[in-house]
């Protein structure tokens, strides 16, 4: 008989799935200001022939939004690509184990990418600024440390959830 995930787990997973869906709005009103920014651009430009100063630093900023909440939304969501072949030589078996350590080993690094990124986020004072409006990166940098983090809490989901099932198959793996 297949044992049931810990009632906190599930807890912690519905949480985050309303997290990544907030996201993912954010994420898609960004993509659909950026087509805005996109078009107003290529209209003033070829159209009326008088480029709008600073529009590639907007654009920059709002594809820094995209980019951050396709990560966090692709974390959730399994977009990102993954190959199993331990699993197709040596079977659950090992992969249980296996997982284990490289969904530590992803916690780990997305823990200290998310650190890195709130520790090393800079303004004006050392010049993290964009060309020609002077935008500072400091919350965009905010931005995709919190994104990172929300990737962090996914893997650590993943985790605890394979642990709770380390006897059984993984509820988190993709059927192949």
């Amino acid at each position: 008989m297949p044992r049931e995930t810990p009632q906190v787990l599930k807890w912690a997973d519905r949480q985050l799935g309303f997290l990544t869906g907030l996201v993912a709005v954010i994420g898609a009103l960004a993509v659909f200001g950026l087509m805005v920014i996109t078009l107003a651009a290529v209209f003033w430009r070829y159209a009326l022939n008088d480029p709008i100063f600073g529009i590639s630093d907007i654009s920059m900023m709002t594809l820094i939004i995209v980019a951050g909440a396709s990560v966090c939304y692709g974390a959730r969501h399994g977009a990102h690509v993954s190959v199993n072949v331990i699993g197709m030589v040596v079977g659950r078996n090992v992969t249980r184990y296996t997982d284990a350590v490289m969904r530590l080993l992803a916690f780990g690094i997305l823990v200290l990418a998310t650190y890195a990124l709130a520790d090393k986020a800079c303004g004006a004072e050392r010049a993290c600024l964009t060309n020609n409006m002077s935008i500072e990166h400091v919350p965009f940098y905010y931005f995709l440390s919190v994104m990172m983090g929300i990737f962090a809490l996914q893997v650590l989901l993943q985790l605890l959830v394979g642990l709770a099932h380390l006897d059984g198959d993984d509820p988190n793996e993709i059927a192949d």
